[in-house]
């Protein structure tokens, strides 16, 4: 039942201000979910680790590698590289018996070509072109595609999935997002033809001035939140402002050679500020 009341005399032709009081019925909570840490019963195939053999799988977590049913966020100057070094994880990754695949929502199929051809381990990659499908609703061919089963997926980029899903369904950019996380978490727990806990690897757009572009929510849900930069030499580092799973505060320089990624040590980021 809804009640109005005027509580204000109207004044040199002020519209009168009006509170409404709502009253609403509370949800019927089921609190079965609630319990000891102890009795959780979780699949021994979550607690896995995807090792890609480089050496980024130092940084990535204390296992050494991509745990399963994880989520990690990339950002990073504008051809930093970001799309290659994840591709090449993915690659390798793969290489080691995992299913993989990798959404385009940005690269066509000529310029996939064209990295094949200078990565030619990147040529194994199951690929998603999001350009193939735009008769279809974006949020129908991901879930779709994703419902297929998947170890590892790479996004490239969020933003472009987020847009995508935008348009074609008149929603906002707070519901879009919240689909993202939905169908990131509902595979992360296995809910797909395969039951397979799939990680996800996101790269986001940031602004001009670096920094990330999306909502609280969306930053928050992540495991890890990796940033690939370029240091004051013109070199390029990736590290993690945010990881549950692994190290922060390290860096870990890498060059994009003319055939492979060459990684460089791990240092901490305090020491070589002193």
């Amino acid at each position: 039942m809804q009640e109005f009341q005027t509580t204000e005399k109207r004044g040199r032709g002020r519209p009168a201000k009006q509170h409404l009081n709502l009253t609403t019925v509370p949800s019927i909570i089921d609190f079965s979910g609630v319990e000891e840490l102890s009795k959780l019963d979780i699949d021994p195939r979550m607690m896995d680790t995807m090792v890609s053999g480089l050496r980024v799988d130092e940084l990535l977590s204390h296992e050494k590698g991509i745990p399963c049913a994880t989520n990690i966020m990339c950002i990073g100057d504008p051809g930093v590289g970001k799309t290659t070094v994840l591709l090449d994880l993915l690659a390798s990754i793969q290489l080691r018996g995992r299913k993989c695949l990798f959404i385009s929502g940005e690269m066509g199929k000529k310029q996939m070509f064209k990295y094949t051809e200078r990565f030619p381990q990147f040529g194994l990659i199951k690929t998603l072109f999001m350009s193939d499908y735009l008769n279809y609703n974006t949020k129908d061919v991901v879930e779709q595609s994703l419902d297929m089963g998947f170890d590892l997926v790479l996004v490239d980029s969020a933003a472009e999935v987020v847009e995508g899903v935008r348009d074609d369904n008149g929603w906002d950019r707070k519901m879009a997002e919240s689909w993202l996380v939905d169908v990131c978490t509902k595979n992360n727990k296995g809910e797909n033809k395969e039951n397979k806990y799939t990680s996800f690897l996101l790269i986001q757009q940031v602004t001009k001035s670096g920094v990330f572009v999306g909502s609280n929510k969306l930053k928050h849900m992540m495991d890890a939140m990796m940033e690939m930069r370029r240091d004051k030499d013109g070199g390029t580092f990736m590290n993690f402002m945010k990881n549950r799973n692994g190290l922060v505060d390290c860096k870990l320089s890498y060059d994009l050679g003319s055939k492979k990624i060459v990684y460089g040590a791990i240092t901490r980021i305090e020491e070589e500020a002193e």
